[in-house]
């Protein structure tokens, strides 16, 4: 199990987007970001249900405008399409968004873990159980001592600090996505599975996370540690 850790709006979306399905982690970083409903825009991108209000997760309050919106057979299976907006002037992310975004990845990264598992707990390989495999527990215990560690420093970064190397964090993410997908091997190319998840996730990454954050304070490696950049 992961750490508990004090109840703050990363933990809520985490949590959201481990449990729930995509569309609803979605909509709640929209809400804990911005106080309003709907679903966060890029600077030319937005990931959002169809038909539903996006609104800027930038500093500026501009509203965005979509140019193109057609289905994206990658998310089609989560009520999720891929819109191109009116290009808008580049603009900070605050702290606070910033933070949420890296935990909604944490949480589908853990959701895909969740998947992972119990797709493999009844299943046996080579005359054992799969899980029992040293390289599937340790590709297991290395992702959850990633995510541990990850939701323990956003606690500590919390509404005003930004993360030290945003890109790192990421990077790290997409790594243990990766592995995580291949987990489940061929049956992670169903709809709403593992592969899926991760696509998603580098979706979110290049629309919502491709921005600076803005001049805030910033939590060093030497504030939280290190945790690993992958396996």
């Amino acid at each position: 199990m992961l750490d508990r850790v004090a109840e703050t709006p990363a933990r809520q979306v985490f949590d959201t987007a481990r449990r729930a399905e995509p569309a609803q982690a979605l909509e709640a970083i929209c809400l804990l970001a911005t106080g309003r409903d709907g679903f966060l825009a890029g600077a030319s991108h937005a990931i959002h249900r169809p038909g539903a209000p996006l609104m800027t997760l930038t500093t500026a309050m501009q509203a965005p405008v979509i140019r193109v919106s057609e289905p994206e057979p990658g998310i089609a299976c989560f009520d999720l399409v891929l819109s191109q907006l009116q290009p808008m002037a580049p603009q900070p992310i605050a702290p606070k968004a910033h933070t949420m975004i890296v935990a909604l990845r944490a949480g589908l990264l853990a959701r895909t873990l969740d998947q992972a598992f119990a797709h493999l707990c009844d299943r046996e390989s080579l005359g054992q159980k799969t899980l029992h495999h040293q390289l599937v527990k340790t590709q297991f215990s290395r992702t959850w001592a990633f995510l541990s560690q990850l939701r323990r420093e956003l606690v500590i970064v919390g509404n005003t600090c930004a993360l030290a190397e945003p890109d790192r964090v990421h990077n790290a993410i997409d790594t243990h996505l990766l592995q995580s997908s291949k987990l489940m091997g061929g049956h992670g190319l169903r709809d709403a599975s593992a592969h899926g998840l991760e696509y998603l996730s580098l979706l979110i990454r290049a629309t919502l996370a491709s921005q600076l954050v803005c001049g805030q304070p910033v939590v060093t490696a030497q504030d939280l540690g290190h945790f690993e950049d992958g396996v």
